[in-house]
């Protein structure tokens, strides 16, 4: 062996050497397979013996086999070494690889070639692909937190004084056009209501109770898609009353919103989206059915696969399939799609049930009408305070404070004056936490009664998920605010 022999072995061991696990390959200036080196035949297109001596551009799709061949001509040329990612179906599954082109050494009466270090960094994308979507998912429940808390409490003060208003008009007389008016800012309202509720749903909660009962999140998807649904589809739902499934609410909403938007864009006309959920052995089936366009037969198999889509750009990630299975396979199910019988396609979920919850022993108190009670409200919303000063104040003396140390001064310097004590949660300077803490001291924490637009911090979380206190969230009717009063 001559020197030159040699030097040239030595070179491709020391890369291989380097590159165990991945596939060598050297390649010409045309595109053809010179050499085919792996440890595992699975990550090539065809069997190494077939690829040897035959052209790239018959195993591979047309434009990666132009860019890389592309690839191979600057190479050679320039000296420089280039990456490249790509996706292919290989023997053993669509896989991503990332290559490393390098010139390969000279060698006397051969045409200049190229070593293409390529490896399978399929597990490696999958990884990024999970996080870039907890980091989006996170950023969008922070601010549907927020859009949550802020639509509240405009909502709390609204729902109160739509009760002054109420009263108000039969006390000038009946009339039916304001009656019909405010029954329609009533209905306004309890839309924006169920709206906020919906936001609420994929707000972010770490410590979420996994065991999700299934018609509220589906409720909420229903309501997170509305825009895209309007003018596309109908949806009809068939879900009756079922075990909760052993998933979070939140994750759960994610998945079903998924499977809306996707048959929703895959309409071609107006149609329909049929929901349907029922009970089998220890699992909840949810099936959603479209009439869209259904899936092309040569794209069966890559649905679920990370960054893969249909749809133009700039109008999906290529994420919400790949995520979505990953989500339902966490919690022990399964997610499937196919072609429908007639037409479109059918997504079926399966779930695994959750254990029953315990009935309580006994029934809950009936609500009664309260006699007259000397109420303490405590709100840093002044509108909030006000509304609820002018329902409450025909019936019950009404105390209002919007800084709580105020209230707070008023209750130690007499702690027998007030029947109930009504304080937000989320409160600058003593928080609906520390108040709640604070009575518990003097003995009077029965007459606490928690108002809450929803909480932003462990701590608030936390406490919500322990406290045996009255709570009641915003916005809320008077009639229920009485009734929680009246327990």
């Amino acid at each position: 062996m001559s020197d030159g022999e040699t030097a040239d072995l030595e070179e491709r061991l020391e890369t291989l050497t380097a590159f165990v696990g991945g596939i060598l390959l050297e390649i010409d200036r045309r595109g053809r397979y010179i050499d085919v080196v792996t440890g595992d035949p699975g990550l090539l297109a065809a069997p190494a013996e077939a690829l040897r001596g035959r052209s790239i551009r018959e195993f591979l799709p047309a434009d990666l086999a132009q860019h890389l061949i592309e690839s191979i001509g600057r190479v050679v040329d320039t000296g420089k070494s280039e990456l490249i990612t790509y996706i292919l179906d290989v023997q053993a599954g669509r896989r991503v690889f990332r290559a490393e082109l390098r010139r390969a050494p000279a060698r006397p009466g051969r045409e200049p070639s190229v070593l293409v270090l390529s490896h399978d960094i399929t597990a490696e994308t999958e990884l990024r692909a999970k996080l870039v979507e907890a980091e989006r998912l996170a950023a969008m429940g922070l601010v549907a937190a927020s859009i949550g808390h802020e639509l509240r409490q405009p909502l709390a003060f609204a729902t109160t004084s739509t009760e002054v208003l109420a009263r108000e008009l039969e006390r000038l007389g009946p009339s039916d056009r304001a009656r019909e008016a405010l029954d329609h800012v009533r209905d306004a309202l309890e839309r924006m209501r169920a709206i906020a509720s919906s936001v609420g749903v994929v707000a972010p909660d770490r410590h979420r109770d996994g065991a999700t009962e299934l018609r509220r999140p589906l409720l909420a998807a229903i309501d997170l898609c509305a825009s895209q649904l309007q003018e596309r589809a109908v949806v009809t739902t068939d879900v009756p009353d079922l075990p909760r499934v052993r998933i979070n609410e939140g994750e759960l909403c994610q998945v079903l919103t998924n499977l809306l938007l996707n048959a929703a864009q895959a309409m071609t006309e107006p149609g329909t989206i049929h929901v349907r959920a029922e009970a089998q052995a220890a699992f909840v089936v949810v099936t959603v059915t479209d009439d869209g366009c259904g899936i092309d037969p040569a794209n069966a198999e890559k649905i679920f696969d990370p960054f893969f889509t249909t749809k133009a750009p700039g109008r999906g990630t290529g994420l919400g399939l790949f995520v979505s299975r990953r989500i339902v396979e966490t919690a022990g199910g399964s997610l499937r799609i196919a072609p429908n019988e007639m037409r479109g396609t059918v997504a079926e979920l399966r779930l695994p049930t959750a254990a029953p919850v315990a009935k309580p022993s006994t029934a809950p108190p009936v609500a009664s009408a309260p006699g007259r009670l000397r109420l303490l409200v405590v709100d840093d919303e002044p509108s909030f305070l006000r509304s609820l000063q002018l329902v409450l104040e025909e019936d019950h003396d009404v105390t209002v404070c919007q800084r709580s140390p105020e209230a707070m001064a008023l209750v130690r310097a007499d702690p027998q004056r007030f029947d109930a004590i009504l304080c937000d949660l989320s409160m600058p300077e003593i928080d609906g936490v520390a108040f709640y803490q604070q009575l518990k001291e003097l003995g009077i924490e029965e007459r606490f009664v928690l108002m809450t637009a929803g909480a932003f911090g462990a701590r608030g979380e936390a406490f919500l998920r322990g406290a045996t206190c009255r709570q009641i969230g915003k916005p809320f009717t008077p009639s229920k605010l009485l009734a929680v009063l009246a327990m």
